[in-house]
């Protein structure tokens, strides 16, 4: 990992002035005209695909538009607990140890980025809303949300005792964003374009600033030395790590009752067929194919698996809950 210095002004400043001049804007570039193709996959499947091992052609391309609902509505979401928890983890944090004021404007930029994002991905769910008849607010009854969650609350109560732990899941959440797109690429032709222009562009931005979760940990280290503070740091990132646990299985649970709008269109009836096929699973085993082998979301669960993530967590010496390790997502297929 490349250490950055926060104290390097002139790097901060080039770098500030990169990220402006390649970003991209939220109507302009995408094409949100041509809609969504409901003909194609949203994210490539593992071959093995052990959660539905029967599944047929048609129900694994709904799988895998599902999956990408579920991406796009933990991006859209996780980016705007960012924002909303902007002045307790970030702005009141730097007013207490202000570096220079590069620094702070990297951080306004991130954050205006975070927001673009998070409306991008929440115009896409609004855009395949539409694509399958029914009204985006009945759709985001099962995608994932953290609106006033009890996760959002501890995160903020976190930073008002002087934590990192938001800091820690941006990290993970940035990464495998990147992650996300680099498995789609080698797949453009079979993944809806919009979905893939969107995360491609997305890919970009979290590339050019995903330094800034690092940058944020560097401040903590060097100015915050408090016992309290000390402690912390030893134990944000598993803080982080439960939360994302907790609220990914909550979120989960939500996927289900497809069956009320079966008549709304055949991507609801697809996927309430694959309710019986679930019904038939002991929940131990669901849960060991969530944790090990379900694409996107064994890895999500797995925050120290991440290779950058695992980098901070050896330069910081911080420990991290030893979890059973996943499969690599490796071999993916849309067939």
């Amino acid at each position: 990992m490349q250490e950055i210095d926060i104290f390097d002004e002139v790097m901060l400043s080039r770098q500030l002035e990169v990220q402006k001049s390649k970003g991209w804007d939220l109507d302009k570039d995408l094409n949100w005209s041509g809609g969504v193709d409901l003909s194609k996959s949203l994210l490539p499947l593992n071959q093995n695909n052990m959660l539905f091992p029967n599944a047929t052609s048609e129900q694994k391309l709904v799988i895998s538009q599902l999956m990408g609902l579920i991406v796009a509505s933990s991006i859209a979401q996780l980016e705007q607990v960012a924002n909303d928890l902007k002045e307790p983890t970030w702005n009141r944090f730097l007013r207490k140890y202000p570096v220079n004021p590069e620094l702070f404007e990297l951080g306004e930029h991130f954050y205006e980025d975070e927001m673009k994002h998070s409306m991008a991905f929440n115009r896409y769910i609004d855009s395949f809303a539409a694509q399958v008849n029914v009204d985006p607010s009945d759709l985001r009854q099962f995608l994932p949300q953290a609106n006033n969650s009890i996760a959002t609350q501890i995160y903020k109560l976190n930073s008002l005792a002087g934590g990192m732990a938001i800091w820690w899941l941006i990290a993970a959440v940035e990464e495998e964003s990147i992650l996300i797109y680099k498995y789609m690429k080698g797949m453009k032709g079979s993944v809806d374009p919009l979905y893939y222009q969107l995360h491609k562009l997305h890919f970009e931005e979290e590339v050019r600033h995903k330094s800034y979760a690092f940058m944020m940990l560097k401040v903590h280290e060097e100015f915050s030395n408090t016992p309290q503070s000390l402690l912390l740091k030893k134990l944000d990132f598993i803080i982080a790590e439960v939360l994302n646990l907790t609220w990914t299985f909550n979120q989960l649970f939500k996927i289900r009752n497809f069956k009320k709008f079966e008549n709304h269109h055949p991507f609801f009836k697809t996927l309430a067929s694959l309710e019986g096929m679930l019904g038939q699973r002991n929940p131990l085993e669901i849960i060991n194919c969530l944790f090990k082998d379900t694409p996107y979301i064994s890895s999500a669960l797995h925050m120290s698996e991440q290779k950058h993530v695992k980098e901070l967590l050896d330069r910081f010496g911080v420990p991290s809950i030893p979890l059973s390790k996943t499969k690599t997502v490796g071999e993916l297929c849309t067939a």
